[in-house]
């Protein structure tokens, strides 16, 4: 589901498409950066290098240059 959501973002018109790292994870509730309306234990969720395989890199990539969003680095550095 979160695939299809993430695709429909980056296809979108908007000049500027943020996709939180825990879209790509595929993580729920747990994993929230900031919960309205609290001042305590936001912005706390860290993700490990670990969670970045080489498949998770390589779907980034494949997206950002499918939906012409890889317009900030030469893409052939990656």
């Amino acid at each position: 589901m979160y695939k299809c959501l993430v695709a429909m973002a980056l296809r979108s018109t908007a000049e500027t498409c943020i996709i939180p790292i825990q879209d790509y994870l595929g993580l729920d509730n747990k994993a929230r950066n900031n919960v309205p309306s609290t001042d305590n234990g936001n912005w706390r969720w860290r993700v490990t290098g670990s969670r970045f395989t080489e498949n998770l890199k390589k779907e980034i990539l494949f997206n950002t240059r499918q939906y012409g969003r890889l317009n900030w680095a030469n893409s052939d550095l990656f």
